[in-house]
């Protein structure tokens, strides 16, 4: 088995995802949560310790340095290639590995795809010359901007609103919707937005971005709102959703689109391709853009591609549904 890899082994949520991000957060609500238990609140002195997050942080993430993810991969005997790969027609992969030249792979039972997605940045004028924040840079920055703007409110804008804001930023948090988790259920949403505007955060519902300025490279960036509204701020982050990582890896050489989500079966087989040798999994399918369900597809290839390969009957019946318990609750059957 082969793997291969041109940034970090490990990937998003490793490096720039939940992992960072989840170790900035704790030390943030484990202090909220002490302040809201009478008999505890009492012993909070002093303030959160911003050099003291960022380095919980490095460690979480080893520095950036992927060789213990590495180290793993070779402990389960799977050769690791450096490099940027590219599908080179059915069931071949071409490697531009930095340090070894090109190499060419040829898979025996199949090739699957897992590079994941990028943060999407909307084209509103003046988005280049400002130089925003994506979630990369919100999770390894150990700089505290004074001012922090953070377009959009799902996840990693909530997220990131709460760490900074805890940090020191003076944040604020602009939802196009009306409510911020705007898709999730509406009394989360409405939790959640006042428990950042209690600790702090300006957040604006209803509000879109029209342009950004940045004078000087040394100015405050200008943020205009489709209302006219003006903010000054030192830093924009934008969380406005993703976009998958498929430009460049030779989807036109068996017929798909560059550039796109890759449509799957229920086994996370690739529709449109003949044969039973590519998958993909994580968020490249588009099924479910969360970490944890990449695992789950890992393990739903792993059983599919080997029976597939024993010739033995593969019964998908439950696979991707959900069915109703005893309880009338839905209980997730793969995905």
């Amino acid at each position: 088995m082969a793997l291969v890899e041109r940034e970090l082994v490990g990937g998003e949520c490793r490096h720039w995802g939940c992992i960072p991000s989840k170790a900035m957060l704790r030390p943030v609500l484990a202090l909220a949560d002490a302040r809201r238990v009478e008999g505890a609140r009492e012993a909070v002195i002093g303030s959160l310790s911003a050099s003291g997050v960022f380095a919980r942080r490095d460690r979480f993430v080893t520095n950036w340095d992927d060789t213990p993810m590495a180290d793993a991969v070779a402990g389960m005997g799977i050769d690791l290639f450096r490099g940027h790969g590219r599908l080179d027609g059915p069931g071949r992969v071409a490697v531009n590995a930095p340090d070894e030249g090109a190499l060419g792979l040829v898979a025996r039972h199949g090739v699957m795809i897992c590079t994941g997605s990028s943060a999407m940045v909307p084209d509103v004028p003046g988005v280049a010359e400002a130089r925003p924040w994506t979630n990369r840079r919100a999770t390894d920055s150990s700089s505290v901007p004074p001012r922090l703007a953070i377009v959009g409110s799902g996840g990693v804008g909530v997220e990131m609103a709460t760490a900074w804001q805890a940090l020191g930023s003076a944040v604020t948090l602009l939802s196009r919707s009306a409510r911020v988790l705007p898709g999730m259920e509406h009394f989360v949403g409405e939790y959640v937005g006042r428990g950042l505007i209690d600790a702090g955060v300006d957040v604006r519902t209803g509000a879109s971005v029209a342009q950004l300025s940045w004078p000087c490279g040394a100015d405050p960036v200008r943020v205009v709102l489709d209302d006219g509204d003006e903010l000054e701020v030192d830093e924009v982050l934008f969380a406005t959703g993703r976009s998958p990582n498929t430009a460049d890896i030779g989807l036109q050489t068996i017929g798909l689109a560059p550039g796109t989500w890759i449509d799957v079966d229920d086994t996370c087989r690739v529709r449109g391709v003949d044969g039973q040798w590519l998958y993909t999994l994580g968020d490249v399918n588009h099924r479910a853009l969360l970490t944890h369900q990449g695992m789950y597809q890992a393990r739903i290839i792993g059983a599919a591609l080997g029976a597939r390969v024993r010739g033995q009957a593969l019964d998908t019946a439950s696979w991707g549904r959900h069915v109703a318990t005893a309880d009338n609750l839905a209980v997730p059957q793969a995905f």
